[in-house]
């Protein structure tokens, strides 16, 4: 089935993934009304927003001309009867399953009919989202990647009763968008990629409470190894370019002895019941009073700024 134009757009929600969508939405031209529950988190949405646009601007990711045309596209609003004027709308509020679903009962019956609506949900399946809607065929999960003004992925997962059509609309407007939308046929816990991260994350986390290396060490492997040509040299190409009949021998040998456990792993479970919760306490795996995660932050943004930057010249 073909895909439905969609040349108006809807956000409900100014958190943290809200606004950067927003700049994805406006810099491709669609107008977007940004939807906020309070006068308050719509100024902060909006605020998030101009930020994301100058840190564009400001590392010539985008013109000042597109920054303003981009600016022209924005509508911000309290009204969520606002969704009911767009042709998609994404649902990007707090990642709790039963608020979810509420508001996507709420969504559908201020929206049209033919309305898509997408969750931008980082982990919970749209077909549980979706299983209050009248007409849950029309939802979809559409998961941005954190920071969404930077990052190209875009999940688009089928829910058990989506249909092709709603599937093909998300992943046409992703790519409107400029965004690089991978479609997941199977609504699992964790989508496409977070299901690859977490079992990376899972290792990293073994082979710290193994002692088989520092967490610096591990981050250095990801970091200056795999990570480094991930961009253009997949896991799966990579298998090929060598040869399935060694992948075999390697898998056989290594398998065996990584971490395999369907729990969370012991060391980040004791970490947890201690108190040090990352960052956010000051200590984790890290200790944060003598780093800064912001540089850090920092340092992720302008790297992927520029990987941005090498996309747009791309397109």
């Amino acid at each position: 089935m073909s895909a439905r134009s969609v040349e108006r757009v809807a956000i409900a929600g100014t958190g943290q993934m809200g606004p950067g969508i927003a700049v994805a939405t406006t810099l491709a031209g669609l107008p977007t009304v940004l939807i906020g529950r309070t006068e308050a988190s719509v100024a902060r949405g909006l605020a998030a927003y101009e930020a994301a646009i100058e840190f564009l601007t400001d590392h010539e990711a985008a013109t000042t001309a597109q920054a303003q045309a981009a600016r022209g596209c924005l509508t911000p609003s309290t009204d969520l009867h606002r969704a009911g004027e767009a042709d998609l709308v994404v649902e990007s509020i707090v990642e709790n399953l039963p608020i979810k679903q509420a508001f996507m009962v709420e969504l559908e019956g201020v929206c049209a009919p033919d309305t898509v609506i997408t969750s931008n949900t980082s982990g919970l399946r749209i077909t549980d989202i979706a299983a209050n809607m009248e007409r849950p065929e029309r939802a979809v999960t559409t998961h941005f990647w954190n920071p969404a003004h930077l990052m190209p992925l875009v999940e688009v997962i089928q829910g058990e009763r989506t249909t092709e059509d709603t599937v093909q609309t998300a992943f046409q407007f992703c790519l409107r968008c400029g965004k690089r939308p991978v479609i997941g046929r199977k609504d699992l816990p964790g989508q496409v990629c977070n299901r690859l991260f977490q079992a990376v994350i899972r290792e990293a986390i073994y082979m710290v409470q193994e002692g088989i290396a520092s967490p610096e060490g591990v981050e250095t492997a990801i970091k200056a190894g795999m990570g480094l040509r991930f961009p253009v040299w997949g896991p799966l190409e990579h298998l090929d370019a060598v040869g399935l009949d060694l992948g075999v021998q390697v898998q056989s040998t290594v398998l065996p002895s990584l971490c395999a456990s369907p729990e969370p792993g012991q060391l980040l479970r004791d970490l947890v019941a201690s108190g040090n919760l990352g960052a956010k306490t000051g200590h984790g795996f890290y200790d944060w009073t003598t780093r800064s995660i912001d540089e850090l932050k920092r340092t992720r943004d302008l790297f992927l700024v520029e990987r941005y930057k090498e996309q747009r010249r791309s397109r």
